[in-house]
């Protein structure tokens, strides 16, 4: 039994030998294996960047714009004078192109120029400028306008009419001059 003993005793000693704090710790192994390195994350890549829309243009126009303006009213004669108010009333020819006339424009000139006084569309519309009070456009051989202003009187004054489109081109026109007595009556005759 004392060699059990013996034996015992022996492996206590040599177990407590390598585990005294004398030891050189260069002699000590570690059966632990150094922690392993990771790599770095992979980089990610820029999205793909898309590409700008087409963009269309818009479809080209050929027709044309309108420069032309339309022919001018013509042989201007007296419809009617209201004795002094300022209603008077101008018959002309009809156009020969109807569908190419918007409006019509009144101007007269009592000694110092040519003064616009009415401007209306012959739609049936309400004047846009002066007071127009009738307006008769339905006869293909001649047209009236029947207008106020209050410059008008009895006595010699010129009158002047124009015809404008939808493109907004205003006509030449043939003044006329009208001579108009308090009862009513009046004479054309051509503008000085």
């Amino acid at each position: 039994m004392f060699k059990y003993l013996a034996s015992a005793l022996l492996v206590l000693i040599l177990v407590s030998s390598s585990c005294s704090s004398t030891a050189d710790e260069s002699t000590i192994s570690s059966t632990t294996a150094a922690p392993a390195t990771t790599t770095a994350p992979a980089t990610t890549t820029a999205p793909a960047t898309t590409t700008a829309p087409t963009t269309t243009t818009a479809p080209t126009t050929t027709a044309e714009i309108d420069t032309e303006p339309p022919s001018a009213p013509t042989n201007l004669a007296c419809g009617g004078f209201s004795g002094g108010s300022g209603e008077f009333t101008v018959v002309f020819d009809a156009p020969p192109d109807p569908s190419d006339i918007d409006t019509i424009r009144v101007y007269t000139d009592q000694g110092s120029g040519f003064k616009r006084v009415a401007k209306t569309p012959i739609d049936g519309s309400p004047a846009t400028f002066g007071l127009v009070i009738d307006l008769q456009t339905d006869d293909p051989v001649s047209w009236s306008i029947y207008f106020y202003s209050d410059s008008l009187g009895a006595g010699t004054f010129g009158v002047a009419l124009t015809f404008g489109d939808a493109a907004g081109n205003e006509s030449g026109w043939y003044p006329a001059t009208f001579t108009a007595n308090w009862m009513g009556d009046c004479s054309v005759s051509s503008y000085p």
